[in-house]
């Protein structure tokens, strides 16, 4: 039986025992095929270990929301997109100057609500997708990417005026 078979099987009967047995499987065959696609970004090995950690949690904790239907293409895009958030939350970290990003949130705090500014930041800043926005806020995607694109304009109307 191969591991996505196994994996559905543990979910679909809840068997938190054989869930824990084939997570460590999916680990130990993914994890170094992880860390490779997350080295080819990150060069330090302490960052790069800590990242596939990151993949794997998550992966953890998305396999109960979501059908997997081949885990090894799951884990490449996870890994993928992991470290690519990470050289971009770390790239605008060092270029963007505090003050003005305190002035932009200050701007936005006059026209849009909380939960507005949270998803653009999100989706902007920390490079969520729609997606994951959706599941944070346990909405259905077409929900957040409307608040979005009203979120976004509604800003561009209000800093005019």
């Amino acid at each position: 039986m191969n591991l996505e078979s196994k994996l559905r099987l543990s979910i679909k009967h809840k068997d938190e025992t054989l869930l824990d047995i084939v997570f460590e499987e999916i680990y130990y065959e993914y994890s170094n095929l992880s860390a490779f696609i997350i080295s080819k970004y990150v060069q330090n090995k302490l960052d790069v270990e800590e990242l596939v950690n990151d993949v794997f949690f998550n992966f953890y904790n998305t396999i109960f929301k979501t059908e997997i239907n081949n885990i090894k293409y799951y884990i490449v895009s996870m890994s993928k997109n992991t470290a690519i958030n990470y050289m971009m939350k770390k790239k605008i970290y060092f270029e963007y100057d505090e003050t003005l990003y305190y002035d932009i949130i200050s701007d936005m705090k006059k026209v849009l609500s909380e939960t507005e500014i949270n998803i653009i930041l999100l989706h902007k800043i920390y490079m969520y997708s729609i997606n994951d926005i959706a599941n944070k806020y346990n909405q259905p995607r077409t929900t957040i990417s409307s608040i979005y694109k009203r979120a976004i304009k509604k800003f561009q109307k209000g800093i005019k005026l």
